[in-house]
């Protein structure tokens, strides 16, 4: 198949091409090559529009959405499933061809995950974290597994292991979404945390710690964590850390946003949120000037990289650097660097066109006119 692009963003940070031709062959990209030196038919004109890299969301939980979050959790595995199944669609049709689904109750995660690679489901390519796990009564202890003393994380990381997780998620923090729950507080002790890194590590998945802030951020990245998950707390000196650092920071802006604009949320959800959004955009702007690696997620407020864009363009990323955020820095949080994130010959043809310029208006990424996915229009 050939595709031509008006404009061609290929996620690298490269600057844009005009007037380009994309060869599919299978799944994979063959050729990339100016419109004027190409005599193969087109099969996909997108002459008007701009084509960029599938987007990579890499903190989503498909069975959830913005609100309460225990309440939705109560539902029967049944319905969260099958929420799970519309909001895989959702998110496919808005260009995220690859998600990040970092942890579900009953398998959800897990089974949609196996659905979506039979092709019985549309949806992005999944990777999943099974169960995340947190400590006995902490941050999100109603959809997770709770854990407590050294060996106990242990054998919770080697059960999601068992399941098939792709990689290990922790709480080492409280969150906003749980009542009773400190975002600033380690809610795991050091070892606990050591421990859960090192049982990862040791099996050779990468590990996510939930970590708005506090000492549980420390902890993590001193001892490997591959991801701090939020970090809208963060000091200073935690984004210089992590700087310094392998970890990636995951900025979930979209779902922040979502939560104290929308009028039926838990009142605790709402206040933790609403009094962290200047201190999240500061910590943005500090991690642009610290050279922190960031790669983005939607959490809640599904297929919304478009405020995940906004968001790192307010910060301080030029709007090249922002694209590449979405896509190539995602790749290599899913170790998929070599096959995904950029639109590269002899990568996997994932490929989203769309209607606009998103590197003048980040909006223009909600405007999606087709999607490929391993070489196969999908939308």
């Amino acid at each position: 198949m050939t595709i031509k692009a008006g404009t061609l963003i290929d996620g690298t940070g490269a600057e844009p091409l005009t007037d380009m031709i994309i060869t599919v062959v299978d799944d994979r990209i063959s050729a990339i090559r100016p419109a004027a030196e190409s005599s193969e038919p087109v099969d996909l004109d997108c002459g008007d529009l701009t084509v960029i890299p599938g987007l990579i969301d890499c903190h989503d939980h498909l069975d959830l959405d913005v609100g309460d979050e225990e309440a939705q959790s109560r539902e029967p595995v049944s319905y969260m499933a099958m929420k799970a199944v519309a909001n895989a669609k959702v998110v496919l049709d808005a260009g995220i061809t690859t998600l990040r689904y970092l942890g579900a109750p009953h398998g959800v995660d897990l089974e949609l995950r196996r659905a979506i690679a039979a092709g019985e489901i549309p949806g992005p390519r999944l990777f999943v974290a099974a169960e995340p796990i947190m400590r006995t009564g902490g941050h999100a202890h109603f959809l997770g597994r709770e854990a407590d003393g050294v060996d106990d994380v242990r054998r919770a990381v080697r059960e999601q292991l068992k399941k098939g997780a792709d990689q290990i998620k922790v709480m080492a923090s409280g969150g906003m979404s749980t009542a009773g729950s400190s975002p600033i507080v380690q809610e795991f002790t050091d070892e606990e945390i050591a421990a859960a890194i090192d049982e990862a590590h040791r099996a050779l998945r990468p590990i996510a710690a939930h970590a708005h802030g506090g000492s549980g951020v420390t902890v993590a990245v001193r001892h490997g964590v591959d991801t701090i998950e939020h970090g809208v707390l963060l000091t200073r000196e935690q984004v210089e850390l992590i700087a310094r650092s392998d970890t990636v920071l995951i900025s979930t802006e979209s779902v922040a946003r979502a939560v104290a604009e929308t009028p039926d949320m838990p009142d605790h959800y709402r206040e933790k949120i609403s009094g962290s959004l200047a201190a999240s955009a500061r910590m943005l702007a500090w991690a642009h000037e610290a050279g922190v690696t960031v790669a983005v997620g939607c959490d809640t407020a599904h297929a919304r990289m478009d405020i995940e864009m906004s968001a790192l363009v307010e910060a301080g990323w030029n709007p090249l650097e922002a694209i590449r955020c979405l896509t190539l820095n995602g790749a290599k949080v899913i170790r998929q660097q070599s096959e995904l994130g950029s639109i590269e010959v002899g990568k996997i043809a994932d490929l989203v066109a769309i209607d606009g310029d998103p590197l003048t208006d980040p909006s223009a990424l909600r405007s999606v006119h087709h999607v490929m996915q391993a070489g196969r229009l999908v939308n």
